[in-house]
Parts: C-alpha cells; structure tokens; sequence
C-alpha cells in the first residue's frame, strides 16, 4: 500500500473491515438502542440523508423493506426540509433515520429540527459521529470510522453495515445477524481482490473514459455511490442506472470506451446476463460482480465472486467497494490527488444558515 497520491484515502479503504469488526464488538449497545426504539410502533421509516448519505438511505430503505412489514423509504434530506407535508402525513407515526458522517451538515440539521417540530416524529440518526445525539431522540454508532480523508469510504460501508443490523434485528433474524461475525474476514478477502480487478481494468483499459454501475433492489444505492466515487476520486463521467432502464435510452451511449459494471442481484442474475451480452456486442467493456456470477454471466469481460454465501442484503456494504478501487485508480491514471478532491470538503456547511 505505498502510493504517492492520495495515500490517506487508499488507507482508509483498507479500513473497512476494522470498521465492521467494531461495529460487531458493540452490538449489544446496538441492540439495546434499537430495541427502546422499536418498543414503539411506526407507520412509516424514513432514512435520510445528502450526497453519498443519500444512496445509504436508498439501500437501507430497501433492505428494511425486505425484512419487515413497516413502510420504509429514502428521502434527501433538502426534500424533507422543503416539503415535510409532503412525506410525514398528519396523524401517522414515523421514524427519520438521518444518516451521516459528520453531525453538522447544514442540511441534515435543517431537516431533522424540521421534522421533529411535528406531532408523532421521533428520529434515530445511524451515523459516525457521536455528536448527532444532540439533535436526534437516539442513535447507532460506527464506533472507529472517523476517517480524516474528504472522501466516504469506510464510513458508507459501515453505515450500510449497521442498516442491514438494524433491518435483521428488528425482523428477529437472528441466524442472520449471528452470521455476520465472518463480515470482517470477508472484507478483508474482497478488498485485496476488487482492488487487483480495479487496478487490472483501468490498466488494460487505458482509453475508458464512461463508467456505468447498474444494480436493481439494494444494489442501486450502491451503484449510486460507485458512481459518485469515480466522479468525486477521478473527475470521470460516470453514471448509475436501474440495471434493466439503462436499455432505456442511455445505451446509445456505449461504445469501446464504456465500463459497465453490473453489480448482480441474485433475483435479476439472468436478466442482467442478456444485457450485458448486448453491451459486449456494442463493444464496450463489461464486469460482473457478485454471488455466482462466472457460471452465470459467462459473457462478461471480468468477474469477481463475493463468495459470502449472503443474500443481498448482507452483501451490500461489500460489493460496492468497486467503486471505490476504480475510483482511486482512475484518479491515479490521471495524476489527480483523491486526498484533494476539487471542490469538496468532509460535510457541507452552510454560512448563511
């Protein structure tokens, strides 16, 4: 791991499988948390949040509708801000779950005081950072994930991580959960092995210049963040579809220089074979990821076999660090410094606010 240019970010996204130990090591505080807070019966969840926040809500918002019965959607937060009407009815009980690394984004704070003005809200922030106890009525914690560099790496993934913990345990799933203790090992294997796919691709494939994620169910919050980690890592122009809408018009943009990554859902696995064989025959460069996917998407350029023996739920906080690898790799093909990336900073703060 000795590299020139952004050294602290590739660092951190080695960090991952500390981060989920971590977590592991303080679910009984997890439990107690969710366990006062579910004592209570809700109409509706609404997780939250802004920019990679936002596609951490999507994917929680999923996996909590896999396993339980309460409505659960993703809303950004300056939506719920805006338009709080909109999304928390009069006389219906919700929960906001905020999502964040930092506690003082502007914009979560505004939403959040908002919502909480109403009759019948009440919030539980899962977060990174134990100053969001300020302004919610509880908290989950990642406990070791302050990362210092601007980009969310190891912050997305644990707070993917502790969604799907809170999804299982208030669905009682409790083989489930206990099955989670090997999270760390995996993570470990996974990160060796998407960081040599990434370096191989962008290697071999000098002259990409689009890069497409697509994934359906939970998987399109994290082709989301794949997406916006080559934009924020590499300032490359990339993009996130639905695997099954990208036919929808965006495909007329494939060609030798399009990277398509297929983040496989075990539901669409056949689904996503054929569109990538169409995409091969438009030349561009297609990758398989997930459970199964060598034997099932022959025809893709590259595979990487997650090997977990999860459902997709639990696989979410692992197949996206793709987009993460890529992302460094891209910045580095270019000489860009990913622990610089232009114009961002950790959390956006508002002056005039």
């Amino acid at each position: 791991m000795e590299k020139k240019n952004s050294a602290l970010t590739y660092a951190e996204i080695y960090g991952q499988a500390d981060s989920f130990a971590a977590i592991n090591a303080t679910l009984p505080a997890i439990q107690e948390t969710l366990d006062k807070v579910f004592s209570e019966q809700y109409d509706e969840l609404i997780f939250t949040g802004c920019g990679t926040s936002l596609y951490l809500a999507q994917t929680s918002a999923h996996i909590f509708s896999e396993f339980n019965d309460i409505p659960a959607r993703a809303v950004c937060c300056s939506e719920l801000y805006f338009f709080p009407r909109v999304y928390v009815k009069p006389g219906r009980k919700v929960l906001i779950l905020p999502i964040t690394r930092k506690s003082y984004t502007t914009e979560v704070r505004m939403a959040i005081d908002k919502v909480r003005s109403l009759p019948e809200v009440k919030t539980l922030a899962i977060t990174c950072d134990a100053d969001s106890r300020l302004y919610n009525d509880a908290y989950i914690l990642s406990p070791e994930t302050v990362e210092d560099s601007v980009i969310m790496t190891r912050s997305f993934t644990s707070m993917v991580y502790l969604a799907t913990v809170l999804s299982l345990h208030v669905a009682g799933k409790k083989a489930e959960l206990e099955s989670l203790a090997a999270y760390p090992d995996h993570a470990r294997r996974l990160l060796k092995a998407t960081d040599d796919l990434a370096r191989t691709i962008v290697a071999e494939h000098p002259e990409l210049n689009l890069y497409i994620t697509l994934g359906q169910g939970e998987y399109y919050g994290v082709a989301n963040e794949c997406m916006n980690k080559m934009k924020e890592m590499g300032i490359a122009n990339s993009e996130a579809y639905f695997s099954l809408e990208y036919r929808h018009g965006p495909m007329s943009l494939v060609d030798e220089n399009t990277l398509l990554v297929t983040l496989a859902h075990p539901e669409t696995m056949k689904e996503d074979a054929a569109l990538l064989t169409q995409m091969n025959s438009y030349g561009g460069v297609t990758v398989a990821i997930g459970e199964g996917v060598t034997e099932a998407m022959p025809d893709a350029a590259y595979h990487l076999e997650l090997g977990c023996g999860y459902d997709a739920a639990r696989s979410a906080a692992l197949i996206g660090l793709i987009g993460q690898f890529l992302g460094y790799y891209i910045a580095e093909k270019k000489g860009i410094d990913a622990d610089n990336p232009r114009h961002l900073t950790q959390a956006i703060v508002l002056n005039d606010k």
